[in-house]
């Protein structure tokens, strides 16, 4: 799976790694490989197996402020 964040104000892709969400439900579909926009704007390649994270998104971090369960 690749997974890309574009932001139009660069010429360069953003941060687009996966958010601890992102990385359950791509894991539960089995998906095997990812393909990513790490901080500096190195693109990096991980198998599923081996990728953590304890990163959340704006969205979640949004959505946990109003109550509100997305899960």
């Amino acid at each position: 799976m690749y997974i890309v964040k574009h932001r139009p104000s660069t010429k360069h892709s953003a941060e687009s790694k996966p958010c601890s969400h992102c990385t359950k439900e791509i894991k539960r579909l089995g998906i095997k490989k990812i393909v990513y926009v790490d901080a500096v704007g190195n693109v990096k390649k991980r198998l599923m197996k081996n990728y953590h994270t304890d990163y959340v998104c704006p969205g979640y971090k949004e959505l946990a402020r109003q109550n509100i369960k997305a899960d």
